[in-house]
């Protein structure tokens, strides 16, 4: 009898210390679950802390690496032709540009070329030849933004393309290669800041 009382007591003792057991093994895991978690936390901002660095310094790198490269072209680059009257050179991204004011070569609304322009076209023409011998020319034709007011041209368009072509012409009868010449018009889309600079042809070498 007396064993029977004992057992039922220590029953229940028993099943509170395994469940005292188990509950401080969960809290246990509970832990390490939320410590692990926070270690990974961890680990996730320093990686992306370092990878913005590296980005950071990818663009940096990338900058450098453009600054030296232009250097490098400007160093190399061809001196440009020295600027007659009406004609300015200039490079555009390592290609040689000869801006010609319209007033220079043409009258108000005209594309034959003014007697006095020819000389600065030989000029050109000259430095040309002998600077970038078997280059391929572009000449662009440019208007200021006010509207045609005759007949004879249907828009500004068609105004910088004859201009263009009038300049072209004369180029190719001062013996630069027919073939190597191509023509646009950008018309009145690339103004500049008054309409005496706006209206201008633009001849690339494009070598």
């Amino acid at each position: 009898m007396h064993g029977r009382i004992r057992l039922a007591t220590l029953a229940p003792l028993t099943l509170v210390a395994l469940l005292a057991g188990c509950n401080g093994d969960a809290k246990m895991n509970q832990q390490a679950l939320l410590d692990e978690n926070r270690d990974l936390r961890s680990e996730l901002d320093r990686a992306r802390i370092s990878q913005d660095d590296a980005n950071a310094r990818a663009r940096q790198l990338e900058f450098e690496l453009g600054e030296a490269n232009q250097r490098a072209a400007d160093s190399m680059a061809q001196p440009l032709p020295e600027d007659s009257d009406g004609a300015t050179w200039s490079s555009r991204d390592g290609v040689p540009v000869v801006n010609i004011e319209g007033d220079v070569l043409f009258d108000s609304g005209q594309h034959v070329l003014k007697p006095a322009a020819q000389s600065t076209l030989r000029t050109i023409a000259s430095e040309i030849s002998s600077e970038y011998p078997g280059s391929s020319i572009r000449i662009d034709g440019f208007t200021d933004t006010d509207r045609i007011t005759t007949d004879r041209y249907k828009s500004n368009y068609h105004l910088g393309f004859d201009r263009a072509y009038s300049v072209g012409q004369y180029l190719i009868r001062q013996g630069i290669d027919r073939s190597a010449i191509s023509y646009g018009s950008f018309g009145p889309l690339m103004p500049k800041a008054t309409k005496d600079e706006s209206r201008r042809v633009e001849i690339l070498v494009i070598r």
